[in-house]
């Protein structure tokens, strides 16, 4: 999970509005802030924040393009302006990206729940069910084999997903 993070700073993230509506809205900065919580910075995202502001949950999609596969993330997100979780976001951010942005907030998520995320870019093959006859599908626009330089995520061994089973608290599964 980690190295898909690392490797696509974009992310999409879903948030609800004040008025209950959905909302989706591309990030570029998201990370890895310790083994439970991602970040990302509000760079000029004025609408997530008033909707993290009403409510706090959030699901954010990660995907590498190339081979469709990637992980969701779904947790509760906390705002942070002029703290100490604000600092260190920033302090990372400009020395992994040798930029400087005007941050208006950092937007720390709880992740809940950690699932893979498959986006199929293929056709079905006679005789092949399940994901395991996924890779060997031929894509619609090119006649050939899916090759993926990313096997798909299964049990994965990764620090970050300790929360990957556990329901959410006050949410039915």
């Amino acid at each position: 999970m980690r190295a898909v993070i690392a490797a696509q700073r974009l992310c999409f993230a879903a948030t609800v509005t004040p008025d209950g509506r959905p909302n989706l809205s591309p990030k570029g900065t998201i990370r890895v802030w310790d083994d439970q919580h991602l970040f990302f910075c509000d760079i000029a995202s004025p609408g997530t924040r008033a909707n993290l502001l009403a409510h706090p949950w959030i699901e954010v999609n990660i995907v590498d393009t190339a081979s469709r596969r990637g992980y969701r993330f779904l947790g509760r997100a906390s705002l942070h302006t002029d703290d100490e979780v604000y600092r260190v976001a920033i302090r990372r951010l400009e020395a992994e990206e040798g930029h400087r942005y005007q941050v208006a907030s950092v937007v720390l998520i709880a992740v809940e729940r950690a699932l893979p995320l498959y986006s199929p870019g293929y056709q079905p093959r006679a005789g092949r069910v399940g994901h395991a006859g996924a890779l060997e599908r031929t894509p619609r626009r090119a006649g050939r084999r899916l090759r993926s330089a990313h096997p798909l995520p299964g049990p994965v061994p990764c620090h970050l997903i300790p929360w990957r089973h556990r329901p959410m608290q006050g949410h039915a599964s």
